[in-house]
């Protein structure tokens, strides 16, 4: 399975604006009925007034925060935003499944989607196991010279 990101049209300029507060950066499950629109600018949009959310048996609703995010210099004249992998044990029942999540600014007024992750496929924790979102090495962001 093929995971893709795809990151929404205001992502970068909100990114460069300084318009995101970093320490607020959550990820919230979807099912299989969230697709995504590059022009959304409302967490509402992706989430069809979450309608799309998944969430329970460990999973917060509204998403679960990405703590340590930071943002270093990498290869001399690049920078990445990265942050810690999230890992959530499933109690009470199966978390999922889920299909994919966005990641938003949870300050924001709008909740700005920034980045869309479509799993390629269903994801599931059983019980007593963990589901988790781990980020590449690149990090979630990283600007190239």
């Amino acid at each position: 399975m093929a995971v893709t990101i795809s990151r929404y049209n205001h992502t970068a300029k909100k990114l460069l604006n300084k318009e995101v507060t970093y320490t607020t950066l959550k990820a919230m499950l979807l099912n299989a009925t969230a697709t995504f629109t590059a022009t959304h600018t409302q967490l509402t949009q992706v989430t069809n007034a979450g309608a799309y959310e998944v969430s329970g048996n460990g999973w917060a609703a509204g998403g679960e925060t990405f703590g340590s995010v930071a943002v270093t210099i990498v290869d001399t004249n690049d920078a990445m935003l990265d942050a810690n992998d999230i890992s959530k044990t499933a109690a009470g029942g199966p978390i999922g499944p889920a299909y994919g999540c966005v990641i938003y600014d949870d300050t924001d007024a709008n909740d700005a989607p920034l980045w869309f992750v479509n799993f390629d496929g269903s994801r599931e924790a059983g019980e007593g196991t963990d589901f988790k979102i781990v980020l590449n090495a690149s990090g979630l962001y990283r600007t190239a010279d």
